[in-house]
């Protein structure tokens, strides 16, 4: 029992070991050999399990003994052209190192296999050469020198889906393989039979856990990166504000429902009066943060129902739908520019600034969103010319103007 289980556990490292080279795979070739590779390693597994157990001086011994060579034999020429195929790096040394050890694996499995079922005086003896793929596997793990690691990315030659189905495809053969032994024979290969598939389930639940959280956590980043390029697209870097973008889409939201509804919409445009002193004698970091604050004030005496957004530079806008007059925009514009004129307190500087708001309304003016946008545009442009620090509704005049 002793060599039928524990040398046979060296297929699981190797096996392990052409998992990695799904990194740096180059061709069709290679990912066949290695799907090879990995389902004779498993097959070996269970096959020698099921020898190990037979009488050693059976007639059909023979026919045993030249299977096992012949699985052997192509499990080392596997490899041989598998190291031939591999791209330099530190997987090429991992199939030198499976070529050797699947050699001497072969040579010490053959003979004794012949002594034991032609030589029983000395099989004992014999047997002792197993010693030889220990000492082999542990040469070549003292002597594992990974290289340095290669410049520039590598190309997986098989996609993601089909390794991950290559995979659970060899665990499905060693689980009905070792059940198989596990449930036919008895005695000892039973118990084995049984303890393997436990291992290989078990391998089986926690590989499926990892794999079920690397999954959750992508998704997770995925969403976060979707959160944030719809914030970058949508808001204004800055002060956080919706962005001209986001605002035409509320904009025009509004206006169709208003349209239908048949309630009255305005549209306040608001420029900064003085602001580009500030950033021309206390730099443009005080002016990002008077920015900021203005934001900050105006958001906290602007309805949760309506929608302020920065357009650009010192300008914004202020989206107020169902009000009950005309009247009533210009009375929330007053408001407003109270509220800016009170002072703002930057890195030990006193600002003061006012506001220039021009109002267009919906239907009374403008029939569309581009339309309200650019008459209170207007607007605003207009109390700039006249003073600055004040409010005006649209009229046609100002178009002229």
């Amino acid at each position: 029992m002793f060599p039928s289980l524990f040398y046979r556990l060296t297929a699981g490292p190797l096996a392990i070991a052409l998992f990695l080279s799904e990194e740096t795979q180059a061709g069709k070739l290679e990912s066949f050999l290695d799907n090879c590779m990995v389902v004779g390693l498993v097959g070996l597994t269970t096959y020698q399990l099921q020898m190990a157990e037979l009488n050693a001086h059976d007639p059909k011994i023979w026919q045993l003994i030249t299977v096992q060579t012949l699985v052997n034999g192509v499990l080392v020429l596997v490899a041989a052209i598998r190291f031939r195929f591999a791209d330099p790096g530190s997987l090429r040394s991992v199939f030198a190192r499976q070529m050797i050890y699947l050699a001497v694996y072969l040579g010490v499995s053959f003979i004794t296999s012949f002594g034991d079922a032609y030589l029983p005086k000395i099989d004992s003896f014999i047997d002792l050469m197993w010693i030889a793929p220990y000492l082999c596997a542990g040469a070549l793990a003292i002597t594992w020198r990974p290289p340095l690691a290669q410049e520039g990315p590598h190309k997986p030659r098989i996609s993601r889906r089909t390794s991950l189905l290559c995979f659970n495809l060899t665990l499905a053969v060693m689980v009905l393989g070792s059940a198989t032994l596990g449930l036919r024979l008895i005695n000892s290969t039973r118990v084995i039979g049984l303890i393997a598939v436990s291992i290989v389930l078990f391998s089986f639940a926690v590989r499926s856990a990892l794999m079920q959280d690397t999954q959750e956590k992508y998704l997770e980043a995925l969403q976060e990166s979707r959160a944030e390029l719809e914030r970058q697209a949508l808001y204004d870097e800055l002060t956080g504000l919706p962005n001209r973008r986001l605002l035409a889409d509320r904009l025009s939201h509004v206006l169709a429902i208003a349209e239908r509804e048949g309630y009255l919409v305005a549209l306040l445009y608001l420029d900064l009066d003085g602001f580009k002193p500030v950033n021309d004698l206390m730099g443009h970091g005080v002016g990002d943060l008077l920015l900021n604050q203005v934001a900050n004030r105006m958001l906290s005496r602007v309805r949760k129902s309506d929608t302020l957004a920065r357009m650009g530079g010192d300008e914004f806008t202020w989206l107020v739908a169902h009000l009950s007059s005309r009247e009533q925009a210009a009375e929330l514009a007053e408001a407003m520019l109270k509220a800016l004129c009170e002072p703002f307190e930057i890195e030990g500087h006193t600002i003061l600034i006012t506001a220039s708001v021009g109002i267009g309304l919906f239907p009374e003016g403008a029939k569309d969103a581009a339309g309200l946008i650019q008459q209170a545009d207007n607007a605003m442009y207009s109390v700039k010319r006249d003073g600055k620090n004040g409010v005006r509704y649209y009229t046609p005049e100002l178009s002229v103007l």
